[in-house]
């Protein structure tokens, strides 16, 4: 038989998991968004067409536009950024489009979409046609947490030949506009890469992921009509500070009970203090809401706070 103190952890466990899988079946309308996204060029590489280039502004419409009509929420780089980053830079590395994007708060940007435009034009060996030739490679990657969620490469297309007397601007609008119907592609490929990484799964049973040991008595099922899990596979820390060993413990599996969760491992622990990575489905609103639930229920007094992708909960010693 479990001690009363493990039994009664168990039981509050089982209600609680019972009242949050309540909670997201009576209000299936408040489904997980889809993400954010921001578009940006890559154009480090000399070769590649440069920020401010006419072809690179078509392109950049264009892969915007097209995520946008599927339904994403794209925001301009250089709105959202330009309170603290320099406007219209070019030759930038990954590494500033990551930083950048990581540097928004307002709004929260989930994912970024990076992408390169190579141009050129080839003379055919036996006559003087010359041919333009676009590569357009793109790839999607988790903001917080770096994971690439896909990449697409539209390269190799027959484009028409240039006009004979084909100067400068009329170079610019032929390839600008083949370099448009390419993005369209590769937007459209990114996006359904996208969609499959967000396509709804079952949400974790309530009371699964609990500690080893005998499942307690009445272990309480999924409830009826609980929807599945979608959105944006997330990554939180979720730091615990001021708790006792019994405490983290008790924390450890109501966070694991939680509705979309993914997985999570310790980082760090010690006698007070814990921090985990954890891995759900939930976003911050959900998952920060969840947690000053487990308080409640652990009749713990602390305060929750959230920043970038940090949770701190902290314990309020009382007398």
């Amino acid at each position: 038989m479990l001690p009363s103190r493990a039994a009664a952890r168990r039981a509050a466990l089982a209600t609680l998991s019972l009242g949050l899988a309540l909670l997201g079946s009576a209000a299936p309308a408040l489904a997980q968004p889809k993400p954010t996204i921001v578009v940006m060029g890559e154009d480090s590489d000399e070769d590649s067409v440069p920020r401010g280039n006419r072809i690179f502004q078509r392109v950049i419409a264009e892969l915007s536009e097209t995520m946008n009509l599927r339904g994403y929420n794209v925001y301009d780089e250089t709105a959202v950024a330009m309170g603290f980053t320099q406007a219209n830079r070019v030759r930038r590395r990954d590494a500033e489009l990551i930083e950048v994007a990581r540097a928004v708060q307002n709004p929260p940007l989930d994912v970024v979409a990076v992408f390169q435009i190579y141009a050129s034009a080839s003379k055919s060996a036996y006559s003087d046609i010359v041919r333009p030739e676009v590569r357009i490679p793109g790839r999607l990657l988790n903001v917080r947490t770096g994971q690439s969620l896909g990449s697409f490469e539209v390269a190799g297309v027959q484009l028409p030949p240039l006009p004979q007397a084909c100067d400068r601007e009329c170079l610019l609008e032929r390839v600008g506009a083949e370099a448009k119907v390419i993005a369209g592609d590769v937007a459209a490929a990114l996006t359904a890469k996208l969609d499959g990484v967000i396509a709804p799964r079952r949400g974790s049973e309530p009371g699964a992921a609990a500690a080893p040991g005998p499942a307690p008595s009445g272990a309480v099922a999924a409830a009826p009509g609980a929807e599945a899990c979608g959105g944006l596979p997330t990554a939180y820390v979720v730091r615990l500070n001021g708790f006792s060993a019994q405490e983290v413990q008790a924390a450890e599996e109501y966070m694991a009970a939680f509705r979309c969760y993914e997985h999570h491992r310790p980082v760090r622990a010690g006698g007070s203090a814990a921090e985990y990575w954890y891995e759900t489905r939930s976003d911050s609103a959900r998952l920060g809401r969840n947690l000053r639930l487990m308080l409640e229920h652990m009749s713990a007094p602390g305060q929750v706070q959230f920043s970038g992708n940090t949770f701190v909960i902290s314990r309020v010693a009382t007398r």
